[in-house]
């Protein structure tokens, strides 16, 4: 069989997989996975570090619209209201980045599957992609994997690795496969949208108390000056706060951020600055310059709650901080991606500021590793493993944060490490020659 013009170089697959962190990806090429691919790039997926707001970073691109919100459940700021997570209207809710995905067609039933019987759902899931691959006469093929999502949370790092060394032998089947029938080889991209932390997690509550205590009356409509929406998301170790009057954004992240499961707390409390509290002290970041090539200043006010005194450090010593305190994005990022909080200026600035999410809350904070706040799919993940889920995301974290991304094409020269926008960049011009899928 012919597809896409026969000859004419290879035809591209970029295979997303869902919660994939980079730690599990090394360690599965370190057990004999993916060993004739060229090296890793780390992604830094931005904050939350979760899939709606990962997926809109990565596919930003190709032309994806931003997310209108942070999860399927949400606060809608024009409407004033919660709004989504209705299983009845689950199908209309995609999110816009969804519209470029060849494969699966995503449903209910498949999004319980990916916890129900997470690595039978994955599986089913590369089937589909398989199908629509050998299917379709054009020359990009965009597939997601929303099972790995499940087994990373609900069975850990070493599930994970079984499952993309099992993922390897099959993409050399499926490209082996695609030179004999096809008559092209077949470029592979395989990335994930955030990463997963890997220890037993443990339910945050008492947030609306800590609110209450500070004079807050936690609603679901915001009426009153003293009325904050602290809506629950899922499996998530990252919370976020609506207010009715933005200048008390400050006493509200104070409230969280004594919770003893938040590490941190941020807000912008004017143009161009950002403030982070934290049981241990607070920091405020600045910034300047164009889009895309920004300049970022970190003050330390006790504590180093970013924990950047190292980092900073070296960009002094290596002349790259200038008189006003300010250091690119890039050298930032080279300093700090693989540190406790990677590249936190930018994915804190990009949150709190930024239009990647249409309803954008005034204060965002962040758990730990160990540590979810959320109902619905919690309680569902804790009935299937009797109370045991080994890991969560959407903090500002290491291991919520590390997604990703390689190529089997020697032609492309990964970065060690990059924030998610980028990834895709060296694939838009295929993307936009054939439209959207």
């Amino acid at each position: 069989m012919e597809t896409g013009g026969g000859g004419r170089g290879p035809r591209t697959l970029l295979l997303a997989l869902d919660a994939v962190p980079y730690r599990v990806f090394e360690e599965a090429r370190s057990q004999g996975a993916f060993v004739d691919w060229p090296p890793t790039s780390a992604l830094v997926a931005p904050f939350p570090s979760v899939t709606h707001v990962g997926f809109a970073s990565l596919f930003q691109p190709l032309g994806a619209a931003p997310s209108d919100h942070y999860e399927l459940r949400y606060f809608d700021v024009p409407a004033n209201r919660i709004a989504g997570g209705n299983p009845a209207s689950y199908g209309k809710e995609g999110p816009p980045w969804s519209e470029f995905l060849d494969s699966p067609h995503r449903s209910l039933t498949s999004e319980l599957s990916n916890y129900v019987s997470p690595a039978w759902a994955a599986r089913r899931e590369l089937d589909e992609m398989e199908r629509e691959l050998f299917a379709s006469e054009r020359d990009i093929v965009v597939a997601y994997v929303g099972g790995t999502d499940g087994i990373m949370h609900l069975f850990g790092d070493d599930a994970g690795v079984d499952f993309l060394k099992e993922l390897d032998e099959r993409l050399m089947t499926t490209t082996r496969r695609h030179l004999r029938e096809c008559g092209r080889p077949l470029r592979i991209a395989l990335f994930s949208d955030h990463g997963c932390g890997n220890c037993q997690v443990r339910h945050a509550n008492g947030f609306d108390d800590l609110l209450r205590k500070e004079g807050f009356r936690v609603v679901q409509r915001l009426e009153g000056p003293d009325d904050v929406v602290a809506p629950t998301f899922g499996l998530v170790n990252f919370g976020a706060l609506f207010l009715h009057d933005a200048d008390r954004a400050g006493e509200a992240a104070l409230a969280v951020a004594r919770h003893d499961a938040v590490e941190l707390a941020a807000y912008s409390p004017e143009p161009g600055v950002i403030d982070v509290v934290s049981s241990l002290g607070s920091a405020r970041i600045a910034w300047r310059g164009p889009a895309g090539a920004e300049l970022y200043a970190y003050e330390d006010r006790g504590g180093d709650v970013l924990q950047l005194s190292e980092p900073h450090s070296r960009l002094v010593a290596s002349g790259l901080v200038d008189d006003g305190g300010y250091a690119s994005g890039d050298d930032w990022l080279r300093e700090s991606a693989f540190g406790y909080f990677p590249d936190p200026l930018r994915r804190l600035v990009t949150a709190l500021t930024g239009d990647r999410v249409q309803s954008r809350a005034d204060v965002l904070f962040s758990l730990g590793p160990s540590w979810a706040r959320g109902l619905r799919s919690a309680v569902v993940g804790s009935w299937v493993r009797h109370g045991s889920l080994k890991g969560t995301h959407g903090g500002l974290d290491r291991d919520s944060t590390l997604a990703f991304f390689a190529v089997n094409d020697p032609a492309f020269a990964l970065p060690p490490a990059a924030p998610s926008h980028v990834a895709l960049l060296s694939f838009a011009q295929l993307v936009a020659a054939e439209g959207t899928p």
